[in-house]
């Protein structure tokens, strides 16, 4: 025993709280808290985490009360079950970190994945579009003047036919014409529907 510890008769308390005895589990407590607080304060971070620990010990203590007749040395029994649970709580916290971190890890893949092939299919996209201003360039100049104001103006072909003083069935040709000559010249990246 530590010097001003009084002189507990090991067999007789552990009896006392086998028995159920209130009051010798004050005893205990009052005796041992602040010492296996500061224990776990040695394994553990945070002040309440070593004191959750050591209210832990204590109502294992409380609920196997009937078992405490194996236990030869209370304080080293105490101690011992003190720094268990401390080396439970870091295995704990350990998981919980290798948890976040490989979660953390995967975020960081797919998200790098991500921009990998949002870069992949911004190059496509540029590559594409400059094929189709190429493909539209080769068109012949009525066929591509056609083509631009009914796909990049918008316009409507009957709107177009007037504009131009040209046939509907006029204007419909071009298109289908247009169209065939981007599909030959655009068949590795997609195709083109009227």
């Amino acid at each position: 025993m530590e010097k001003g510890q009084p002189n507990i008769n090991n067999e007789l308390f552990l009896s006392l709280l086998e028995k159920g005895g209130k009051h010798a589990f004050e005893t205990l407590f009052r005796l041992y808290y602040s010492k296996l607080v500061h224990i776990a304060r040695g394994y553990l971070v945070y002040q309440q985490e070593a004191e959750n620990i050591v209210q832990n010990v204590f109502l294992r203590i409380w609920e196997n009360k009937e078992c405490l007749g194996e236990v030869s040395n209370i304080n080293s029994y105490l101690y011992t079950m003190t720094k268990n649970l401390c080396l439970d709580q870091l295995k704990h916290e350990k998981v919980k970190r290798n948890y976040l971190d490989n979660s953390y890890r995967i975020k960081s893949e797919i998200q790098y994945n991500f921009i990998q092939d949002e870069a992949a299919s911004l190059l496509l996209e540029n590559e594409l579009e400059d094929k189709i201003i190429q493909s539209i360039e080769l068109l012949p100049e009525k066929c591509k003047n056609i083509f631009k104001k009914s796909r990049l103006e918008g316009l409507k072909h009957s709107e177009i036919a007037a504009e131009l003083g040209v046939s509907h069935r006029t204007v419909d040709n071009h298109i289908a014409n247009a169209l065939r000559h981007l599909r030959l010249h655009l068949r590795e990246f997609i195709t083109i529907s009227q």
